[in-house]
């Protein structure tokens, strides 16, 4: 896949209803330029992304035109993409399957961790916000958020983190009680929140809820792992509600991650 096919990806997000924008097309081509897909025949059919981060991969934006489903080209992108990660080295592929497409990713071998519950609603306002989380920039000391970041999730993902400061709002929050992190990114639909990792449940909660306040009045979705159930609660006590679920799945070697501290998985595009 090419930068001057960006264009047929939108055009293919918009076919499906997902969230993505054109600037996640780009993020995914610049932190994996061999590792991103396109299937022809004459013209373009479909796409896949990969990403990697160390010896964890994550695959992503599967999709193909309404008028050539059905023909087994979603599979054949999908193998191509496990053969050049494979060709890589990678010992872990992750990635979020909707209910259509489970049944096509554990006949390739994917196993079912856990489900993701995409929480919808508006960001409302708070009275009281935690007054030490502060944003999170290009000069902000990292190594306190980045070490959080690869204890949770068991993934080194500096590399797509740093991609994220700067272009859409980032909070980070160093307190006696935890530390956490949060991030954030425009959609079609509505703000992805997240990455948000967290130390405690209260560090998630403070971290959350200065999100919230940051997009007072606007529609957002937040991802987060069914086993983060004070996640689940903090989102359903902020007026957010259950819209989908997607199931996390493997192939290859299982990480050992806490879900129950990510608060918020960045979306389906790396997890």
């Amino acid at each position: 896949m090419q930068l001057s096919d960006v264009p047929f990806g939108v055009q293919l997000v918009q076919q499906a209803g997902w969230n993505q924008l054109e600037a996640d097309w780009h993020r995914a081509l610049a932190m994996h330029p061999d590792g991103c897909f396109l299937a022809e025949a004459e013209r373009p059919l479909g796409t896949v992304t990969t990403c990697l981060f160390g010896k964890v991969a994550w695959i992503a934006m599967v999709l193909v035109d309404v008028s050539a489903r059905n023909q087994g080209i979603g599979k054949k992108l999908m193998e191509h993409a496990i053969g050049h990660l494979e060709a890589q080295g990678i010992e872990t592929i992750r990635l979020d399957a909707t209910v259509f497409g489970k049944g096509l990713y554990e006949k390739l071998g994917f196993k079912e961790e856990y489900e993701v519950v995409r929480m919808k609603g508006v960001a409302k306002t708070h009275g009281l916000i935690h007054e030490e989380a502060m944003p999170w920039t290009k000069e902000t000391p990292t190594a306190a958020i980045l070490d959080l970041d690869l204890r949770i999730t068991a993934t080194r993902r500096e590399a797509f983190l740093h991609s994220l400061i700067g272009a859409d709002p980032c909070y980070y929050s160093m307190l006696e009680d935890g530390v956490a992190y949060a991030c954030s990114r425009k959609g079609r639909n509505a703000v992805q929140l997240g990455p948000i990792i967290a130390s405690t449940p209260e560090a998630g909660r403070q971290i959350g809820d200065v999100m919230l306040h940051h997009f007072n009045g606007m529609p957002v979705f937040a991802d987060i792992p069914a086993p983060n159930e004070a996640a689940l609660r903090w989102a359903s006590s902020n007026g957010l509600e259950e819209q989908r679920r997607f199931i996390r799945m493997y192939r290859g070697k299982k990480l050992m991650d806490s879900p129950e501290s990510i608060w918020t998985s960045s979306g389906p595009e790396k997890g």
